[in-house]
């Protein structure tokens, strides 16, 4: 038996325009009734996170949520682990390639998201959601002065900035979509499936007990290695060639929901 659902949120649990349908909170209501325990595992940096959680409307911002793609497992009150950080050494490598390429990017460290160069495309992407507890995005002069970096992330508009991103390399980094025309720069050590465990051995939940639900790249491992590893209809190609199920609706259509009746709570 199941005994914990874990739930990415952009273009998985969220419609294109970032609501939580009916559908989808009455199944994951049905869950919790039967037991099984609800969690989600985003991308997402946690205070914006904690917003998507809380419209559920379900009291799951109590429970234990995995944050930064991997990089955070929190509770509403606060950041328990911070996983898969940066070294230095690493971190500066990346971090001067991208400036050769005239990249600009955000990054975070599981307590904040900085940027150095101001007017760049993701300034619209960040900061737009509404309700968070505090402010969380700031302009620094130097994202070199960073510590405990966890990712960098970028925007991207054309296929020749997509290919200025994946000139980065490093032994010890991994590159992929996070959410559409976004691009994430971690350790490959850093990812939600590895995060996940962890908060299992807080919940007393195997790997095997776990039900994954997502649609990117940063959601291949958990899909994969999960007991259940599900995606939605709109999922990459490449997310969908790992899942155990392929589902018939996207996220617009109530996928999650489907995915659950279809293959937990039947």
């Amino acid at each position: 038996m199941y005994k914990l659902v874990a739930l990415d949120l952009d273009d998985t649990l969220l419609t294109t325009d970032k609501r939580v349908s009916e559908r989808n909170r009455q199944a994951l209501k049905a869950c919790l009734e039967a037991g099984i325990d609800v969690v989600t595992a985003s991308g997402r940096f946690n205070e914006s996170q904690l917003v998507f959680i809380k419209e559920i409307g379900l009291g799951l911002e109590k429970k234990v949520h995995v944050g930064d793609g991997g990089g955070t497992i929190f509770t509403e009150a606060q950041v328990l682990e911070t996983l898969g950080a940066f070294s230095p050494e690493v971190y500066q490598s990346v971090l001067d390639q991208a400036r050769a390429l005239e990249l600009p990017c955000f990054v975070t460290n599981g307590e904040n998201v900085y940027y150095d160069i101001p007017d760049q495309p993701l300034c619209g992407v960040y900061g737009r959601v509404k309700n968070v507890r505090r402010p969380y995005i700031f302009e620094i002069e130097d994202l070199g002065a960073v510590t405990t970096p966890l990712k960098l992330i970028f925007h991207y508009d054309n296929p020749e900035e997509l290919a200025r991103i994946y000139k980065i390399s490093h032994p010890d980094i991994i590159t992929f979509h996070a959410a559409r025309q976004l691009m994430e720069i971690t350790l490959k050590t850093l990812n939600k499936f590895d995060a996940l465990k962890r908060l299992g051995e807080r919940c007393g939940v195997t790997p095997q007990e776990m039900v994954c639900i997502g649609d990117s790249e940063n959601d291949i491992p958990m899909v994969k290695q999960a007991g259940l590893g599900m995606v939605v209809k709109n999922a990459l190609d490449t997310v969908k060639a790992q899942a155990d199920v392929v589902g018939e609706k996207t996220n617009d259509e109530d996928g999650v929901a489907w995915l659950l009746e279809h293959y937990v709570l039947n």
